[in-house]
């Protein structure tokens, strides 16, 4: 039997044969830009936080160059302050599935107190097709210090050559899964570097 899943998937493929194409954006596009508004009218105690020289944290833009020559460039959506705590929260909005961590908002406050010397304790995914926050995430659980030392680490293994591979479900989809020794059948073809001799 099907389950009322099933019949959504019928209908959405019947009205989007093309699954998220131009189409679908455009009509869906607005239906996030009024979940957005709605988020902010029902939280009037979130404010947008304002850097030290005024700027209001909308698309904030972030460019600092940590220990060890680590580059940190981009844009951080929101950063919002709780006029009733005087907190600050990173808000990073997405129109997907939400990532499985608080790491990329604690990258963002890694950023933010070398820039602009504001540590937001919080950090929170704003989901546009439902119009709410997932978890809020307590970044003081990942420390800046934690983050510029995993940010150096990576930065190592990528000189080196070395690329660890995050098996999942997604693997039928890297560009690389013929080449990475979980998937191979026989990797004997592939160089792999040398960390250490013995």
């Amino acid at each position: 039997s099907r389950g009322l899943g099933d019949v959504y998937k019928r209908q959405v493929s019947k009205k989007y044969p093309n699954k998220e194409d131009d189409t679908w954006w455009k009509a869906k596009g607005p239906e996030f830009v009024h979940n957005w508004y709605n988020f902010r009218m029902t939280n009037p105690h979130l404010d947008i936080w304002m850097t030290p020289d005024g700027t209001p944290a909308i698309e904030l833009p972030v460019g600092v160059v940590l220990h060890g020559g680590i580059v940190l460039k981009g844009y951080i959506d929101r950063v919002l302050v709780d006029t009733n705590t005087g907190k600050t929260i990173i808000i990073d909005l997405k129109t997907g599935k939400p990532p499985k961590s608080g790491l990329q908002l604690a990258i963002y406050r890694l950023a933010m107190l070398e820039q602009y010397g504001e540590a937001p304790e919080y950090g929170s995914y704003w989901m546009a097709r439902t119009g709410v926050l997932d978890t809020i995430y307590d970044l003081n659980q990942i420390p800046p210090e934690m983050v510029s030392r995993w940010l150096r680490d990576a930065r190592k293994s990528i000189d080196m050559g070395i690329f660890i591979p995050n098996t999942n479900n997604w693997c039928d989809y890297c560009e690389v899964k013929d080449m990475c020794y979980t998937r191979a059948v026989s990797y004997t073809h592939l160089t792999l570097p040398t960390i250490c001799s013995v």
